[in-house]
């Protein structure tokens, strides 16, 4: 804030004697100063100092460099998740069908790695190679059960999916 108040401080300075070094005598000068050569490089000047400023406390600021996820919380110790499970039971139902279900070991594992490790790739020789040793009707549920961990994140919502629609761990095949 101190920056920017020295900034304003010195532009009215800096206008102030550059009115008076060109009326500075009453006599008619044969060169005269375009007001345009003088105000526009203020003008510019003064909006990339004060972008400059912006950016420079947003960067200087430690929240900034906070999940959006924490900055909402108001205590860091209460983990709220924001799905329903009864919520999220209904849509799984209603594009997959009445058999569908949730691997919860599965899921709570992606999720917990993505938790941990915000925004990184996942592991994908090993997803393929448990699909490919997954039988035939549970494909498709075991990389449901990637993808929800892996995006949603909550170990606990897949924990409570894993419990309402449990999935026989006989179909992912040997281990």
């Amino acid at each position: 804030m101190e920056l920017t108040k020295v900034f304003y401080v010195w532009t009215l300075l800096s206008f102030l004697v550059l009115q008076c070094v060109l009326e500075g005598s009453s006599e008619q000068n044969a060169f005269e100063l375009p007001v345009q050569l003088v105000g526009f490089p203020f003008i510019i000047m003064a909006v990339r100092v004060t972008n400059f400023i912006k950016k420079l406390s947003y960067a200087l600021s430690p929240a900034t460099y906070r999940s959006r996820n924490r900055r909402e919380l108001g205590h860091v110790g209460e983990l709220v998740d924001p799905f329903d499970p009864q919520e999220v039971e209904k849509y799984i139902v209603a594009e997959f069908g009445n058999k569908a279900c949730v691997f919860g070991r599965i899921c709570a594992h992606y999720a917990v790695k993505a938790r941990s490790q915000p925004r990184t790739q996942l592991d994908w020789s090993d997803v393929f190679r448990q699909y490919k040793r997954s039988q035939d009707q549970a494909k498709e549920l075991y990389l449901l059960s990637v993808f929800l961990g892996d995006i949603v994140g909550s170990p606990q919502l897949c924990q409570q999916l894993g419990k309402r629609r449990p999935c026989d761990e006989n179909l992912l095949g040997s281990s």
